[in-house]
C-alpha cells in the first residue's frame, strides 16, 4: 500500500488546481464501479446535472473599498466553532475510495479545523474514528435493521463523543443508480464470482487500487450496524434492509429521547416538513444536495433555500 505522503504528493500543487482536477485523478485510480459511487447519480441523472448547474449560477455582489484587516471564515454551528464555514458530509463506504477513508477524513477535516459527519454505512468503526481525529465529529444515522439496532449505534455514538445526531428521512428505498448497475455493483456486492466475471476488466486495469484495498483488509461490511444474528450488516443488504425500514416523524420523538442532545433532520424538502422537523424536536434541517444521488425530479435544492429562510418558525432555530 502507498505511504500516505505518497498520495499526498499525487494530489499537491501544481498536479491538481481545483475540483475537476481531483476528479481525473479518481477516474484513472478507481475501478469504473467505484468512481460510478462517487460521481454518479440516480437513474438518467437529471436532478444531479441541475445541483451542479444551480450552485454555478450562483454569484457574489461584492462590495468595494471596505477595510478589511484580515480574512476570517469561522462561523459557529449549533454550538459548534468552526474554521470555515462547512463540513464534511456523511459518504457511505469510504474505504472503497482510500484505506481508512473515513479515518483519514475525519482527521483531515479536524486538522483543517471543521467538522466531519459519519455515514451508518461506514467501512470504519466509529470509535476508531473517534480516536483519529479531535475535531467535532457528528453521526448521520439510518435505521436498517429497526429501532434496536438504531437505539444500540446510538448509545455507541454518544459513548465514543460525538456531539450531534444527524437523522436522514429522504432516503426509503436505494435509488436506481444506472452507472452502478452497468458496472455491475449487485453482484459485486453480493460475491457473485461467475456473474462479477465480465466486470473483472475495470479491476485488472487498477491493480494499485486493488493492491491497497486488500491491505486495508478488503472491507465488505458496514460495523456500525450490528444486526441480530448476522452481526455487522454485509454490503449487499443495504437496497433490502432500506426498503424495510420507514423513518416517520413519531420515530424522530423516539430518537431524540435516545440521544438526548443535538439533533439534526437531513433531506428535509419542503417548508411543511422542516416545521414538522422543528415539531418533533429537531435543532436544525439539513437540505441536501445528494438528493441527484437516490431520486430524480426534484425541484434543485438551492431554488428551495428560500422558501425554507421564508418560514420564521424555522428559522428562528438553524
Amino acid at each position: 500500500m502507498r505511504s500516505e505522503a505518497s498520495l499526498a504528493r499525487a494530489v499537491s500543487f501544481p498536479r491538481v488546481l481545483n475540483i475537476d482536477d481531483l476528479r481525473c485523478l479518481a477516474r484513472r485510480r478507481l475501478p469504473a464501479v467505484v468512481f460510478a459511487y462517487i460521481d454518479g447519480g440516480a437513474e438518467d441523472e437529471v436532478t444531479l446535472r441541475e445541483n451542479v448547474d444551480a450552485f454555478r449560477a450562483i454569484t457574489f455582489r461584492p462590495r468595494q473599498c471596505v477595510a478589511v484587516p484580515k480574512c476570517d471564515l469561522r462561523t459557529t454551528v449549533l454550538g459548534t466553532e468552526l474554521s470555515v464555514p462547512f463540513m464534511l458530509a456523511p459518504v457511505g463506504f469510504c474505504r472503497m475510495f482510500y484505506p481508512r477513508g473515513e479515518f483519514v477524513a475525519a482527521r483531515e477535516a479536524g486538522a483543517a479545523g471543521t467538522g466531519y459527519i459519519l455515514s451508518t454505512f461506514s467501512g470504519t468503526r466509529l470509535e476508531e474514528v473517534r480516536q483519529g481525529t479531535d475535531g467535532p465529529l457528528w453521526y448521520q444515522l439510518y435505521v436498517p435493521g429497526g429501532r434496536a439496532v438504531a437505539e444500540a449505534t446510538i448509545a455507541r455514538a454518544k459513548a465514543a463523543g460525538y456531539t450531534a445526531l444527524v437523522v436522514t428521512i429522504d432516503t426509503p428505498v436505494a435509488g436506481m443508480r444506472e452507472r452502478d448497475f452497468r458496472h455491475g455493483v449487485r453482484h459485486l456486492l453480493q460475491g457473485k464470482f461467475w456473474a462479477s466475471v465480465p466486470h473483472s476488466g475495470q479491476f485488472i486495469t487498477r491493480p494499485r487500487w486493488v493492491m491497497d484495498f486488500l491491505a486495508d483488509g478488503a472491507p465488505r461490511v458496514f460495523p456500525n450496524v450490528e444486526l441480530p444474528d448476522v452481526g455487522p450488516m454485509p454490503c449487499g443488504d443495504v437496497g433490502a434492509l432500506l426498503e424495510q425500514t420507514l423513518v416517520t416523524w413519531d420515530d424522530l420523538r423516539w430518537m431524540h429521547d435516545a440521544w438526548k442532545g443535538t439533533l439534526l433532520v437531513k433531506g428535509v424538502h419542503t417548508g411543511d416538513d422542516a416545521r414538522r422537523a422543528i415539531d418533533a424536536g429537531a435543532s436544525a434541517v439539513i437540505c441536501p444536495t445528494m438528493v441527484g444521488d437516490n431520486w430524480m425530479a426534484f425541484q434543485r435544492r438551492c431554488a428551495r433555500c428560500p422558501k425554507f429562510s421564508r418560514l420564521s418558525t424555522v428559522r428562528s432555530k438553524c
